[in-house]
């Protein structure tokens, strides 16, 4: 997968630019931009000669690795696994293949001051690498500072339950 970030005015857009051997998942795309979906940041999907662009309006958000990048508060976790887990279950709800959503880092955005997080969903066949959500989710347990002023009693319930067999 490779993305680019593009500007254009006061607005920032995650691109996308299929392959000519790559499949559009035309279920998934219109869905995707029929509908205003929880979770899932709306996409444009643009044609220029021969070459297809998806386009993700990410302004005002930055991507969780960056939001993670300091010390983490319970509202900011819970905002990004709420953002996450909304995601999932929008996308069955709207007959999307959940495969199609890139969890990465990377590309999960959110707004700083709501914790509100919104995920990339990618409708093209093949081109998103499989992670299992729990996995996902417990490494970025393992891999974010706490922000040891609080109370951290909700990071070993969330680590337990990634643990159990549920």
């Amino acid at each position: 997968m490779s993305f680019l970030f593009e500007n254009q005015g006061s607005g920032a857009y995650l691109v996308y630019e299929l392959n000519e051997n790559e499949e559009l998942d035309t279920m998934s795309l219109g869905m995707l931009s029929n509908n205003k979906i929880p979770g899932l940041i709306p996409l444009l999907f643009t044609r220029m000669n021969y070459t297809q662009y998806i386009k993700y309006n990410v302004s005002s958000k930055i991507s969780v690795k960056q939001f993670f990048m300091g010390t983490v508060n319970k509202k900011q976790l819970l905002g990004v696994f709420r953002g996450i887990a909304e995601a999932v279950i929008s996308a069955e709800e709207f007959m999307i293949n959940p495969a199609n959503i890139i969890l990465e880092t990377e590309f999960i955005f959110s707004d700083v001051s709501s914790c509100e997080t919104m995920l990339v969903c990618l409708p093209v066949k093949g081109a998103v690498k499989r992670t299992e959500l729990k996995v996902f989710l417990r490494d970025i347990m393992f891999n974010t500072q706490f922000d040891q002023t609080e109370n951290c009693d909700h990071v070993a319930k969330i680590i337990n339950f990634l643990n159990s067999s549920v």
